[in-house]
């Protein structure tokens, strides 16, 4: 695991799409959860992993090549916010650390 990417990953929800600090724990839970069930980490190989790795999976990947600098991905900003608060209403709080 790459705390390094981590912590981009934290950084960009908090601040570029204004999450709280503690609903991010519980998205980048599902995140790593996603990205565990592909075969990868948080880190720059899950962020290229696309449709490869699932439909929920890609809009994973797309967060964390956004937060990692890259070019984004192909799948909107509202997909984007529509699944993090499905994920937020699924999962139950998990704190600022998770």
């Amino acid at each position: 695991m790459n705390s390094i990417d981590e912590a981009n990953v934290r950084n960009y929800l908090r601040y570029r799409l204004q999450y709280d600090p503690y609903e991010c724990g519980s998205i980048v839970y599902n995140i790593r959860s996603l990205a565990r069930m592909a075969g990868h980490d948080i880190d720059h190989r899950f962020a290229h992993a696309g449709l490869g790795a699932g439909p929920e999976a890609r809009i994973a990947a797309g967060i964390v090549d956004l937060a990692l600098g890259g070019g984004g991905c192909e799948t909107s900003m509202y997909t984007i916010r529509q699944e993090i608060d499905r994920w937020l209403r699924v999962t139950p709080p998990k704190g600022m650390i998770a």
